[in-house]
This record gives structure tokens, C-alpha cells and sequence, in this order.
């Protein structure tokens, strides 16, 4: 690869075509996803573990443990931290090698390269910029390639990008004009190719090609074979490889955007700062009453013997902080984030196993793309919609007209003039004609290539040498008797109609589409294209115009034109766009008012507008353009660029003509949809790129806004003064009494006078007090602009985006959440989200049904799992107390070791997948219910004080019953009073005999499976405990006979029943109580019986 040294950093790139430079073979076509190596998977996952602060928390507390003389096993730290790095790390290095395997297929593939005309078959990973590569029909393409030959003389080569942005449709890509008709054995010698930097826009590309004795040639995306695009219909094509690898626009697109995190882990870092303030004040307290009675209490050293402590020593103190330490650690739940990321992993399945959530048409199920966010479906406050292909079909159905002030509909595949609606108008007049003849050569729509076959082989029967010579891929050549690109009158009827009805387009947009389909209806019939030659069926005329140029439609300019050369050698300039951008370029006549009076009478109807308009260019003017862009030396990125834009010079003074209508269907069930999460306090942004009007209208179609709510319109509005004008009103309607909801209406001019201003806050403010707020007339940079300035405002609101196309990624990306729908005009907006389904409407279940159970499935885990180590610890401090903090342990450490490992662990992450506080159907009648846990609420510390107080009253109750029952009576009938390590096995199983059975009186959805882990777990348990005191095992004390004396004591049996009454008797009643208030605002009908609540039992 050589490079132009233009500066230090040269902006573009010059390959040469069929030679690899040997630095090139350092950017060779080698994926790589994968993280790790075999040889460093161990260092370097551990030290990405290691990373995380409650990891190294728990390393750092272990290491502690085995250094000092440990009140209990370092076992107990070492087994807990061991089995959750080995969890994690098999979960991550199952990933990666599942990564691996992908690689390793993409980059062993064979794929066919060119060197001096000769195809040979090598690994994908070996291509290097300047590679010549062949790629067959049906094989995906395997570098970023600049099309260089095709099969046949057609110089054209049809691609799917579907695995690029999910578009079926075919793509037709061009080989340059110098080179239609070359083999790879007659190439041009010494051709080089001018490229600028990688970037991973799939719609931009610019470069030129440099052909010996020839002027340089201008390279667009239409000569461009992305990588992952797949050929079609075309037998092989050849390119030469200019990005590969990491470079190529897949790859750049494959790349993460950034992390998401969820509001609940916020919350739980903030619970876990707490627990360590806490375990630190424990520490210095138990150490400060040790000190204190130890100082007070020198007469136990009689009996006892000289312990020492009346010498104080750094040592001595160091051992009795770190003993503490390693006695209350266990209040912060070590094993909490690893069981939270397994109901994750879980719970994410559920959402692709959901049927309600998989299309019927297609049967294409919903799809999560990660699951770090499935609690903050949730906690949406705020939902960003697009408009086109999201809430309505992306179908798009031609309407009307207006064309020269007359306003003409299609009915019956007729134009009627709505004045004279009585009969069809005769679609044969100049100016329709005229109208349609630019719909039909303005657009970037294929003929299907069955039609093309088919109207080749009928014509082929007719006799026309001209048309048989233009559909077998050759220049039409001019004939005596025939003007230069009109043919003489043949059958077309009849051969269009042997064809079919009517010719098959295929468009990447709906709306050219329609709009080509509508030109067919009325006898204006596009029927393919060779090369830069159009072909047009006008009447029962055949014309042939030469195509110049297109400028790109982007949604910055918002309109697209085409320079054709007619029959008569003029050059014309055909534009359609948006009114707001091509009314300003176009002479200012009477018929821009007229026009726009009949545009705003479609938008009111909901329609979709595009204003047409036309101008005669002089040759000399195009003469000079070209001109100009012969001497640019493209020796820039900036330069390339020119070329397209020089073109755009001729988009001036031109003629308006009138504006086309189309329909695009609501999808179904939006209406209800928005209705429901209007009801469940979820904000409604609709974003669009449409004229006020129709935005307005399709708004109130599908229930967005009312007619009976009061609107605060901020409209045009294009300099600061305006704009605080617009705004003191705005907030004084906010503020005035009113029974009515507000809805905020801005366009794209408003809002871009408030983006990154002083004003932003104020409009935010207003904004978020309105319940439904439509923008409009907006570009894809405004609309994830918006999410940002909500996302980042002072309220803090959880925001999510949902969209269908490739322009809505960057407001899907921005928001908390994103929704990306399979839509018609790709599916890159579903693999760039979060989650992904076929229709808006199933956003209604996600967020009131999936979000409400993920929400409150992690909540309750969350809590539970401080609650039961809260009890755990509130025992052990208790019983320092009770031993003068003599820092010993009243739990044998098998008992620790095996708590949150084994006994506990099970039933907990059951009822994290399986929990349903209210069912589906209820949640899905009674929106309002999703108000209850937004803004974090069950994460309050509210909530947090209420099972940490449940942890203290339960701690008490055991310890107290149990110290009252033994401490002072015989255990059995051997007449035997119960020993330190008999007192502690007591304490541990009536803690997690309570432990379990409040999180099975916690859940509201009883599964059999959850209700056999529980009972399952502490049958484990039993039968643990059971053979640990059968058999003499050393570890802390003497356990030996303890738990079977236990099992055989009337005592113990009825301490049992009396702690889990005392205990869980509250908690019975808090919890009925809690049912029937949950149950307040629901239907009579629909509420579930207190009992069936509590106690039922679902497969």
C-alpha cells in the first residue's frame, strides 16, 4: 500500500490493484472477536475478576484468613471465593471459545483470488488490500471490495446486504464505465485506487480510480462490495480488496458502542457501602468492649491463666481487629453478584421463549441482545418512538397528488381530478405525464431480475432488433426512420400483460417504491436500466434517457435529483424531497403556495409528502461542472468528497411541478398500546422526520395525543428572542390549573435553536410535565440528541428508544434501554439494540409484564440475600456479646463455608426466574400497576430497612429462644446441657430453617419446582449435618454426635415450632396486608382470592 504524503498523517490511501505491498500483508483480513489466548486465558481472566472491588474485597479478607490465626477456617473464605471465580471464568471462557469457533470459521474459509489472470483458491484471512478476489453466485463477499468486473456484458453486479442491515432487497452495484466488458486477464495495467480512511457509515463512500491514459474516475457506494453482502444473480464478480479485516465496514459496525448499567446496581453498590460502613463499626466497636472488659476483668486470669491482656501490643491488636473482621464479614453477601449475573443469563431466555413476544406472520421470536438491562424494563419513565416503520407499516400505499395547483386521487388504479370527480382524468396530459415521467426516472428502484428475463424472452418473440439488442445488454445504436432513443410502437400491451399485470420493482425504500408502481398505473412505466441508460414505456411509446448523475438523498439534504440527458440531447435536473428543502431551490412562484396549501391538506389527512420539481440545465453550465471536477487532485479526504458536492450546485432555480401522497398503515394494536403506557406513567416521545401536519394527524390516529389535550406548540421558531417568548408561555400553561393532559409539539427549526443552549433546561423542564410530546421535521443527530438532553437532565428519568431503521441506532444507543424492531427497511437497528421484536405492539407486554417481573425478581433477591447474611451476622454478633467478644466462633466453619455456597443458594435463584408478584394478564388489564415500581421504588431504602429489620427481629428471636430453651437445661435424655458447638448447630438450622421458609412466604408465584428447592435444599442440608456429626471431622471443634442428639430431642422439636411462629407469624400478616393493599385500585374481577394468592401452586 503506498500512501500520498500529503501530511504527517495522510488522509487517504493509493492501492495498487493486483499487487500486495508486504506492508499491506500486515492488515490482513483476519477476524478476531475473541478475548483470550489458552496460554493467558488463566492470568488475564483473574485479573479481570480481580478488578471488580468486591472480588478484590473478598481476595484481600481471604488472604487475611490464612496469614493470621484465624478465629475459623480459611476454607470458608477460600471455597466461596473459588467456586465464584471458577463459575465466572467457565461462563466467560465458554464465551470465548464459542467466539474462537466463529473466528476460526470466517478465517479458514476458501475463497477464490486473481493473480495474473489465474484463480486460485486460498484462506479468507489471507486477502491483503490490492488482492484481486472472485466471488461466486450465492457466496458472501469477503473483503470490502471495489467492483471491478462482472459476469457478462452488462457491467453490473446485484447484492443482499442482509446480514449488514437485514435488507432482502437486491442492490445493484456497477462496475466503472472504462471497464465494462474487461476480463482479469486484459486488465489495465498499472491501475490504482485512491481510498480515504475506514469508517464505519455503510451509506458513505468516496475514492477514485486511476486508470493509465484515462482521466481518473470518481468512485461511489454503487461500486463499492461491502464485506458480509452476498451476490446474487450474477454468476461471479470480481474486486479488488481495499479494507480488510478489523477495517472493513462489518467489522466497524460489529463493534461495541459502550456499557450499559442498570439503576439497581446503583442501588445495590450503595447498600453494600453501608454493610461495609457497618462491618467497619462492628470491628472497632467489638474490639474497644474486648479491650475495655479484658481491662475490667482481671480476675478471669485465675482462672483462665495469664492471657496477656493487660499488654497491649500492635500485634495483639492487629490479630482481634482482623478476628472480628473475619467473624462479621459474612453480612456482605459474597455470592450475590455471581447468582445475579446466572438469573441474568436466566432470565434473558425467557424473553426469545416467550410466545406471545414471536411473531405469527414470520415466527421470528423476540431477541436479547444483552442481559445487563432486563430489570430497567422496569423503571422506563420515558419512551422514544420513531414513527415510520415503528408505529406504522413502513407500507407505503400512493394516494394522491397535486400537480400545478389540481389535486388528482387514485382510485381503481385511476387519477381523479377531485374538483371533477366524476370521471377519471386523462393521465395522457402534458403536464401529468410530465409529473410521472420524473417519478419514474428519479429514484434508485430495480426492476426485478425475473421481469428483466422475462420481457427480454417475450421481446425476443416480437421481432424488435433495437429492444432485443438493449435487454441483451448493448447500446442501442440510432436506426433510419427512429429518433435517438424513442422506439417505434409495438404490442406492449400484450407483452406486459403476457408478463404479468405489472412490472416487479424492488426499492430499498418503500416510498419510491410505491411512488414508481403508481407511475406504472397510469401508464408511465419504468422498465429497467443498462448501464446509464433508462428505459421508459411513456403511452405506447418507448424512450431511452441517458442517466448523468444522481445526488444521494441523505437526511441532511433530505431530497435526492437526477441529471438525464433526452432523447433531444437536453439535460434535465429531475428533484424530490421534502417541501422544506426544495421549496427554498426552487423559483419563487405562485404555485410554491398553491403547493404547499394542497401538502398541507394531505398532512392533515396523515399522509406522506414529497414536493417534485425540475430544471433545464445548459450544457455549457454542465460542461463547467464537469470541468470542475476533472481538475479536483482528490489528494484529500475532503477533496473526494467534492465531487458528489459540486454536483449539487445544479440544485438551484428550479421549477416546482407539484408533490406526491402516501400512505403508510398504523400498525396493529398501537393505538392500545400507547393507551396502556400512557396509563402506566410512561412518557410517549414520537420523533419523526415528517411534516407537522401528518405527524399530528397519525399522532392522534394511534392515540398518541388527544383532541381533548391542551397542545403547547413551539413551531419555527429560528432565534433566541422567539424562542424565550415560546417558552414563557409554554410554562405558564404548564402551570395553570387544568383538568386536561398537555401535549408538546416542536419541530426540527425549534429544536435545533435549543440543542446545546441555555435554553435546553427550561425546555426540559416543560417538557417532562407534558404527557405526550411529538417532534417533528427532525434528523437522526436531533433525535439522539433529545434522549441525551432527557437521559442527562436533573430529573434523571430512565429513557428508552425503539425504532426500526439504521437512522434510529444513535437515539437507540443514547437512550437506557433500546428497542430495535425488524423492520422493512433493515434489521440494523434490532442488532444495534438492546432488545429486539417484530411489532411495536409487543412493547406492552415487555415493559409492563417482562419489565414489572424482572424488576421485582431482582429486588427480591437482591434483599433476601442481605437479609439472610444480616441474620447470619446479627447471631454471630450476638454471641460476642454473650463471650466477652472473645472472637470466638459459635458456627463450626463447615457451616460457613457451605451457607451461601450450597444451602441457600438454589432456592433463591429458582424464584428469581419463576417469581410473578402479579400474572400476566393482570399486569396486562391493569397498566397502572407498572407505577408501583418505577423510580427505583422497591430498591428504597425503605423497603432495604424493612428486611434488614426483619434480619434483626428474626436474629433475636432465634437466639433469644434458643439461649432461654438450652442454656440453662438438659438437651436430652442423657441428661446432657447443651456444649458450645450443640448451641451452634442449634442456631445455625433453626436460621436457615427460617431463612428458607421466609423466602418461600415471599413468593408469590409458587412453583413446583421452586417449592422442591426449598424443601429439597433443606433436606440437604439435614442430611449434610446429619453424616458431619456420624464421623470425627476436625476442622474447628468437636462436632461429633452434636446434630443427631438434636434430631432425637423433644426439645429441639419444639423450639422449632415455637421460633418459626414467633418469627414468621408477622411477616404472615404483614403479608396479607401488603396483598390486599397491592389489590386496592384492581377490577373486582380480576382480583385473585387472598388465599389462591398466597398458596397456589402453577406448573
Amino acid at each position: 500500500m503506498r500512501s500520498n504524503k500529503v501530511s504527517a498523517a495522510s488522509e487517504t490511501r493509493l492501492i495498487e490493484v493486483g499487487v500486495v505491498d508486504e506492508r499491506s500483508k500486515k492488515k490482513h483480513n483476519k477476524i478476531k472477536t475473541s478475548k483470550y489466548t489458552l496460554l493467558m486465558f488463566i492470568p488475564k481472566n483473574l485479573m479481570e475478576q480481580f478488578r471488580r472491588v468486591v472480588n478484590f474485597y473478598f481476595l484481600i479478607v481471604t488472604v487475611i484468613a490464612v496469614v493470621i490465626d484465624s478465629p475459623v477456617s480459611p476454607f470458608t473464605s477460600i471455597a466461596p471465593l473459588s467456586f465464584m471465580v471458577l463459575v465466572t471464568a467457565v461462563k466467560q471462557g465458554y464465551e470465548d471459545w464459542l467466539r474462537h469457533k466463529a473466528d476460526n470459521k470466517v478465517n479458514n474459509q476458501i475463497v477464490e483470488t486473481v493473480h495474473k489472470g489465474v484463480i486460485n483458491e486460498v484462506r479468507n484471512s489471507s486477502i491483503a488490500p490490492g488482492t484481486l478476489v472472485r466471488v461466486k453466485r450465492g457466496k458472501e463477499v469477503p473483503a470490502d471490495l471495489v467492483l471491478l468486473c462482472s459476469a457478462g456484458e452488462k457491467g453490473k453486479c446485484y447484492v443482499t446486504t442482509a446480514n449488514l442491515d437485514g435488507e432482502t432487497n437486491l442492490k445493484t452495484l456497477r462496475v466503472p464505465p472504462p471497464l465494462v466488458g474487461y476480463t482479469p486477464d486484459i486488465f489495465p495495467q498499472g491501475m490504482r485506487i485512491e481510498i480515504p480512511h475506514p469508517v464505519p457509515d455503510l451509506y458513505t463512500f468516496y475514492g477514485r480510480l486511476e486508470i493509465p491514459g484515462l482521466d481518473s474516475l470518481a468512485l461511489t457506494t454503487d461500486n463499492l462490495m461491502l464485506r458480509g453482502s452476498r451476490v446474487k444473480n450474477t454468476e461471479w464478480a470480481i474486486g479488488c480488496a481495499i479494507y480488510t479485516g478489523e477495517e472493513t465496514k462489518l467489522a466497524l459496525n460489529s463493534k461495541y458502542s459502550g456499557n450499559k448499567f442498570s439503576s439497581c446496581e446503583s442501588a445495590v453498590n450503595t447498600f453494600l457501602g453501608v454493610f461495609i460502613v457497618l462491618l467497619v463499626v462492628e470491628m472497632f466497636v467489638s474490639l474497644a468492649a474486648k479491650m475495655i472488659i479484658d481491662r475490667k476483668n482481671p480476675e478471669r486470669d485465675i482462672y483462665l491463666g495469664d492471657s496477656g491482656s493487660n499488654s497491649v501490643t500492635v500485634g495483639s491488636v492487629l490479630q482481634d481487629l482482623f478476628s472480628f473482621l473475619l467473624l462479621y464479614y459474612y453480612i456482605i453477601p459474597m455470592s450475590l453478584y455471581v447468582t445475579i449475573e446466572l438469573y441474568k443469563f436466566i432470565g434473558a431466555l425467557f424473553i426469545g421463549w416467550d410466545e406471545d413476544l414471536r411473531c405469527e406472520e414470520t415466527g421470528r421470536p423476540a431477541i436479547a441482545n444483552t442481559s445487563d438491562l432486563n430489570e430497567e424494563l422496569g423503571q422506563v419513565q420515558v419512551l422514544f418512538s420513531d414513527k415510520t416503520g415503528t408505529l406504522t407499516k413502513n407500507l407505503m400505499v400512493f394516494k394522491a397528488c397535486t400537480i400545478k395547483g389540481h389535486i388528482y386521487e387514485e382510485k381503481d388504479s385511476s387519477l381523479y381530478d377531485m374538483e371533477r370527480f366524476e370521471e377519471a382524468v386523462d393521465a395522457s396530459q402534458t403536464d401529468i405525464k410530465f409529473f410521472f415521467t420524473i417519478l419514474a426516472l428519479c429514484h434508485s428502484v430495480q426492476v426485478s431480475n425475473e421481469d428483466m428475463k422475462k420481457l427480454s424472452a417475450k421481446l425476443s418473440g416480437s421481432g424488435n432488433m433495437q429492444l432485443m439488442n438493449f435487454f441483451r445488454r448493448k447500446k442501442l445504436q440510432k436506426t433510419n426512420g427512429n429518433d435517438n432513443g424513442v422506439i417505434d410502437n409495438i404490442t406492449w400491451n400484450t407483452i406486459i400483460n403476457e408478463n404479468g399485470s405489472h412490472m416487479d420493482y424492488q426499492g430499498s425504500s418503500p416510498d419510491e417504491k410505491a411512488l414508481v408502481e403508481a407511475a406504472d398505473r397510469v401508464g408511465v412505466t419504468f422498465l429497467g436500466e443498462e448501464g446509464n441508460n433508462l428505459l421508459l414505456k411513456v403511452g405506447e411509446i418507448t424512450e431511452i434517457y441517458e442517466r448523468l448523475q444522481i445526488i444521494e438523498f441523505t437526511s441532511e439534504r433530505k431530497r435526492m435529483s437526477v441529471v438525464i440527458r433526452d432523447k433531444n440531447g437536453k439535460i434535465w435536473l429531475f428533484c424530490k424531497g421534502a417541501e422544506s428543502s426544495v421549496f427554498p431551490i426552487c423559483k419563487d412562484t405562485v404555485l410554491i403556495e398553491d403547493t404547499n396549501r394542497d401538502i398541507n391538506t394531505f398532512a392533515n389527512k396523515g399522509l406522506r409528502t414529497l414536493a417534485i420539481a425540475y430544471r433545464e440545465i445548459p450544457a455549457e453550465e454542465y460542461e463547467k461542472v464537469t470541468e470542475g471536477i476533472k481538475k479536483l487532485d482528490g489528494k484529500s479526504a475532503e477533496a473526494l468528497q467534492q465531487v458528489t458536492q459540486l454536483y449539487r450546485v445544479l440544485e438551484r432555480q428550479l421549477t416546482l411541478v407539484g408533490a406526491t401522497a402516501v400512505e403508510d398503515c398504523l400498525q396493529d394494536g398501537v393505538a392500545e398500546t400507547l393507551a396502556s403506557l400512557r396509563r402506566a406513567g410512561i412518557k410517549t416521545w414520537v420523533l419523526t422526520g415528517d411534516k407537522v401536519e401528518t405527524a399530528i394527524n397519525v399522532a392522534q390516529s394511534c392515540s398518541h395525543i388527544s383532541e381533548n389535550d391542551r397542545r403547547l406548540f413551539l413551531i419555527g421558531v429560528e432565534d433566541d428572542v422567539a424562542l424565550q417568548a415560546h417558552l414563557d408561555v409554554c410554562y405558564r400553561t404548564i402551570h395553570e390549573p387544568s383538568y386536561r393532559d398537555l401535549t408538546l409539539i416542536v419541530d426540527g427549526t425549534s429544536m435545533s435553536c435549543i440543542l446545546d443552549t441555555p435554553a435546553a433546561p427550561k425546555f426540559v423542564d416543560i417538557s417532562l410535565k407534558c404527557n405526550a410530546v411529538l417532534c417533528c421535521r427532525l434528523s437522526p443527530i436531533q433525535k439522539a440528541k433529545i434522549v441525551k438532553l432527557i437521559k442527562n437532565s436533573s430529573e434523571r428519568p430512565i429513557t428508552a428508544a425503539i425504532g426500526d431503521g439504521a437512522n434510529d441506532i444513535s437515539m437507540i444507543q443514547e437512550a437506557h434501554v433500546g428497542f430495535g424492531i425488524f423492520g422493512k427497511e433493515g434489521h440494523q437497528a434490532a442488532r444495534s439494540a438492546d432488545f429486539a421484536f417484530t411489532k411495536f405492539a409487543m412493547v406492552k407486554k415487555v415493559l409492563l409484564v417482562m419489565g414489572h417481573w424482572y424488576y421485582t425478581r431482582l429486588t427480591t433477591l437482591i434483599h433476601y440475600f442481605f437479609y439472610k447474611n444480616l441474620v447470619l451476622g446479627n447471631i454471630m454478633i450476638l454471641f460476642q456479646i454473650h463471650s466477652a467478644f472473645s472472637t470466638q466462633s459459635i458456627y463450626d466453619s463447615m457451616y460457613l463455608t457451605f451457607y451461601n455456597l450450597v444451602f441457600t443458594s438454589v432456592p433463591c435463584l429458582v424464584l428469581s426466574v419463576t417469581e410473578q408478584r402479579w400474572p400476566s394478564d393482570l399486569l396486562m388489564k391493569n397498566p397502572t400497576l407498572y407505577r408501583e415500581i418505577t423510580n427505583n421504588k422497591l430498591m428504597s431504602w425503605s423497603h432495604f430497612s424493612a428486611w434488614c429489620f426483619a434480619a434483626l427481629y428474626h436474629s433475636l428471636v432465634i437466639y433469644a429462644f434458643s439461649k432461654l430453651t438450652f442454656g440453662f437445661s438438659i438437651l436430652h435424655f442423657d441428661g446432657k446441657c447443651a456444649d458450645l458447638w450443640t448451641f451452634g448447630a442449634i442456631l445455625f438450622h433453626l436460621m436457615l430453617l427460617i431463612v428458607s421458609l421466609k423466602l418461600w412466604l415471599q413468593a408469590r408465584y409458587q412453583t413446583l419446582v421452586f417449592v422442591l428447592s426449598v424443601l429439597l435444599s433443606f433436606i440437604v442440608y439435614v442430611a449434610f449435618n446429619t453424616i458431619y456429626s456420624l464421623f470425627y471431622f476436625q476442622v474447628d471443634g468437636d462436632v461429633l454426635g452434636t446434630y443427631i442428639r438434636l434430631l432425637t430431642s423433644a426439645a429441639f422439636g419444639l423450639l422449632n415450632l415455637l421460633v418459626v411462629v414467633a418469627t414468621l407469624a408477622p411477616d404472615f400478616c404483614v403479608r396479607l396486608v401488603s396483598d390486599k393493599w397491592g389489590q386496592r385500585h384492581l377490577k373486582t374481577e380480576d382480583r385473585p382470592s387472598p388465599t389462591s394468592a398466597v398458596f397456589s401452586t402453577r406448573l
